[in-house]
């Protein structure tokens, strides 16, 4: 009797493993970002373990707290910059179609020059805070998905800071390809989440800061809500923070204010470069992708195509794992090849 061409427990383990794959899909975001931030904080982890006296689980605790109390302010502040460019949106599309004007959409009401003063700010917190506390508000009670998202999040944030390097090596005995390989396949996944949080995403803070000082120092209206998307249009390659700067210098000047256009050029075509030409590399030296800038690009515009807003990191991580798959691939077939083959 001739034996089977498959053993049937490796047809049992494919299956399940793609059982287990879809099982675990709908919740792929927050755990590849526990993840990468636990890659991220393990050095303060340790710092904060010997600090303690060796008490692991302590440390992770005092961390993963300190962390969710730095994220849940950001989080209120996405939000409610997600109302305040909604309704900034809005208004630019009526000028386009002729209801109103384009200054006043991209300008505000408030006359060009003026510092935002006490009460503007209060307005702003009144009119997008409120918007950002309905909609936190509204995601708490009606979307369980986002409720178990923001749960898987933090406990696997706690799990991975303190049993992450275990979790690691039985992944290294268990998994069905060599260390070397398993080694490499790791490392892009860091590079990864390194990449897009600490080189990205540090750099996109920066101009973000230095875009929303310009601004209210020049006396934009709306400078706390340009500077902000200054920093979210920066994660964008190619194009970048001229998403933003190039329109609002367009409309200055075509409204008389040419310092205050000039001044917003220099920001974006001047002080801009010099962040991406001194402070990325800076940050790079602890996350660089290596993707080509239009791989990441395409890879971004994709990932969110095919899984929404999440998609943007979902997709440079799945091509950059798939480069490194290719790369140990070709160096397998490189090693088998007889010499002189």
């Amino acid at each position: 009797m001739a034996a089977p061409s498959v053993r049937p427990m490796s047809a049992v383990t494919a299956g399940l493993c793609i059982a287990a794959a879809l099982v675990l899909a709908p919740l792929w975001a927050p755990l590849v970002l526990a993840a990468w931030f636990a890659d991220l904080l393990r050095p303060a982890v340790r710092k904060l373990e010997r600090a303690l006296g060796g008490r692991r689980r302590a440390a992770g605790a005092l961390v993963v707290l300190v962390m969710v109390g730095v994220l849940l302010p950001l989080v209120g502040i996405a939000l409610a910059l997600a109302a305040a460019t909604q309704d900034l949106l809005v208004q630019v599309r009526a000028a386009i179609e002729g209801q109103g004007s384009l200054a006043g959409a991209l300008l505000g009401g408030t006359r060009v020059g003026s510092r935002p003063e006490m009460r503007d700010w209060a307005d702003l917190v009144s009119r997008y805070g409120a918007n950002a506390w309905r909609a936190l508000s509204l995601v708490a009670r009606a979307s369980a998905s986002a409720a178990i998202g923001a749960l898987v999040f933090v406990v696997a944030l706690y799990t991975f800071v303190v049993d992450g390097e275990r979790a690691y090596a039985w992944l290294e005995k268990h998994a069905p390809i060599t260390r070397e390989e398993l080694a490499r396949l790791a490392g892009a996944f860091r590079e990864t989440g390194r990449g897009l949080i600490v080189a990205g995403g540090g750099t996109a803070l920066v101009q973000g800061a230095l875009a929303t000082a310009a601004y209210v120092a020049i006396g934009i209206p709306r400078a706390v809500i340009f500077g902000p998307l200054t920093a979210v249009c920066a994660l964008v390659p190619f194009v970048g923070t001229g998403l933003v700067w190039i329109p609002l210098a367009i409309e200055l000047g075509a409204s008389g204010q040419l310092w205050r256009a000039g001044v917003v050029v220099a920001m974006g075509a001047g002080v801009h470069s010099l962040v991406d030409n001194f402070v990325r590399p800076i940050l790079a030296r602890s996350g660089h992708l290596h993707l080509p800038t239009f791989v990441v690009l395409i890879s971004m515009l994709g990932g969110v195509a095919a899984f929404g807003a999440t998609g943007a990191l979902l997709g440079p991580l799945v091509v950059r794992l798939c480069v490194e798959s290719l790369a140990i691939v070709a160096d397998r077939r490189r090693q088998n090849l007889a010499p002189g083959e």
